[in-house]
């Protein structure tokens, strides 16, 4: 039997975009999963290799019963994939996951395979659900590297070490990323001798759309041609929005600067609030650099102060690169992320207790 990966035959989780054919899940941790009875399962997988270098293939994993199984790169325009063999007949449910994430190469599904008997999609594990929306930290940027030294691949990126994986997974949570590396509010990531910001892709643009990164690339090369992401498909009681490194390399601790950057953070804030009016929205920093995080906490008591009460900080510590070492470009090593997300546990945790879910 062979079908194509549609809501009635499969769980689809994360922003996902239909067109031509093909089911492309791009941003990290994006996933479809389906339950059959059978002995075989494989599925065609496109991807536009673009950019072309191996370092930025699209990764994805493979997971059966919700054990992560192996993860592999879409080297070919079209490739088919096996997902899952036994010789026997036996009742499987199979998750199919991005990896890379939304910046680098894009994929897709075009259609599934079984030997077998497909049975109704798999229902949400729990009622709790996290967004997470951030820069490369959230992406899992590097974790896979050996150092510092080692440049950036998406062979590297590895969200399943990541903190907003692993926090969803210590809560029992739903998740749904709208990461992108180099993203910032004010700015993206500019060199030291760059003076004017990087406003060209900022999180204002990526997050009222379902894939804009994917429909640039299928040449509808602006917002008014691209697809409006339904947020009530995704109605996550905590929104966390890790934000503030990439603004740094423009803002400086200049005084004018750093107070553009409070205007535009609040600017998104709002997006965020408009999209999710129930939702809390906590705002975190400081992992990697942490110079804009008294800008970060006045953001946050404005808030407050106009009646928002369902907003918050969470600062953090600066990763301990003698003791836990660093991934690629200096970015957080495993040991890193899993303090963080330690962190970000026990605070979502006291959120949810009190929400009562």
């Amino acid at each position: 039997m062979e079908f194509f990966p549609s809501p009635d035959k499969v769980r689809i989780g994360g922003r996902t975009l239909t067109d031509n054919g093909v089911l492309y899940m791009d941003y990290t941790c994006t996933f479809c999963e389906f339950t059959f009875t059978g002995t075989r399962a494989s599925a065609k997988i496109v991807s536009d290799l673009c950019p072309s270098e191996e370092i930025f293939r699209a990764h994805m994993g493979i997971f059966a019963d919700g054990i992560f199984v192996r993860r592999f790169s879409i080297d070919e325009r079209e490739q088919d994939v096996e997902l899952w063999s036994s010789d026997a007949p036996k009742t499987v449910t199979i998750r199919i996951m991005k990896l890379s994430e939304a910046a680098f190469a894009k994929a897709g599904i075009k259609s599934i395979a079984i030997d077998g008997e497909l049975l109704p999609p798999p229902a949400p594990a729990s009622q709790r659900r996290i967004e997470f929306v951030g820069d490369s930290i959230t992406c899992g940027y590097g974790i896979g590297a050996a150092g510092a030294e080692e440049n950036f691949s998406t062979a590297t990126e590895d969200p399943l070490r990541g903190y907003a994986y692993l926090t969803a997974q210590a809560l029992g949570a739903e998740y749904q990323y709208v990461s992108w590396s180099g993203m910032g509010v004010v700015s993206g990531y500019v060199e030291e001798t760059v003076e004017e910001p990087n406003q060209g892709w900022m999180f204002r643009d990526i997050y009222p759309y379902t894939d804009s990164g994917l429909e640039n690339t299928l040449g509808r090369d602006s917002h008014d041609k691209h697809t409006k992401w339904d947020h009530s498909v995704f109605d996550p009681q905590i929104v966390v929005f890790a934000e503030g490194t990439n603004a740094h390399s423009w803002t400086r601790k200049i005084p004018e600067r750093c107070a553009m950057y409070r205007e535009y953070l609040s600017d998104m804030i709002r997006m965020i609030r408009e999209a999710h009016p129930a939702s809390y929205i906590v705002l975190t920093y400081g992992v990697m650099d942490d110079p804009l995080k008294d800008d970060i906490a006045a953001v946050t008591e404005s808030f407050t102060a106009a009646g928002d009460d369902k907003i918050m900080f969470v600062p953090l510590a600066p990763q301990d690169e003698a003791n836990d070492g660093v991934g690629a470009d200096w970015h957080p090593s495993a040991a890193t992320h899993k303090k963080v997300a330690a962190v970000m546990a026990e605070k979502l945790g006291q959120l949810f207790g009190k929400m009562g879910i």
